[in-house]
């Protein structure tokens, strides 16, 4: 009985060690990329629990975000901009992590989290870096050039003409 007990603790001591090892990187990758073409890119929030891995954490903007609010700001960024396109530039990734270097496009037709929705054309560019955990997202930490983002948004400057004397 001892020895069946060694046995199967050493059996599962080696399945816990060796399960990142057989980790598919291109289908990580492929996960990954569902985030921005499906869910940001065509605001398809359905099948999350494909996509998420449980206790799945956002960092990001100076906090963590759940999956409920990291869906919220993708709900909220949709609505700012309906017609948003995600171009993906480039991808690595190994057996745990993925990143991403990606470009949304799109017109700021609606007041909505703090974008004025003036229908200017805009262009954001940005970072995400995931890390998985049995085929799914656990975590997420995104870098967004919002500066560029924030000076493509403000209105031209007033055009001051000279009053004849």
């Amino acid at each position: 009985m001892r020895y069946a007990t060694i046995v199967l603790s050493a059996l599962a001591a080696v399945a816990c060690a060796t399960a990142g090892a057989h980790a598919d990187p291109s289908a990580n990758v492929k996960t990954a990329l569902r985030v921005f073409l499906e869910k940001m890119g065509e605001g398809r929030f359905d099948k999350l629990d494909e996509i998420y891995g449980p206790g799945f954490v956002a960092h990001g903007a100076g906090r963590d975000y759940t999956l409920e609010e990291d869906n919220a700001s993708g709900k909220q960024w949709r609505a700012a901009y309906p017609d948003l396109k995600v171009y993906i530039l480039r991808t690595v990734g190994d057996d745990s992590h993925v990143a991403v270097h990606w470009q949304a496009k799109g017109t700021n037709t609606a007041a909505v989290a703090g974008f004025p929705g003036k229908g200017a054309k805009a262009t954001l560019e940005g970072m995400t870096f995931f890390r998985f955990e049995g085929g799914r997202i656990v975590e997420e930490w995104s870098m967004l050039d919002m500066e560029n983002l924030r000076d493509q948004l403000k209105p031209p400057p007033a055009i001051e003409v000279e009053k004849p004397k």
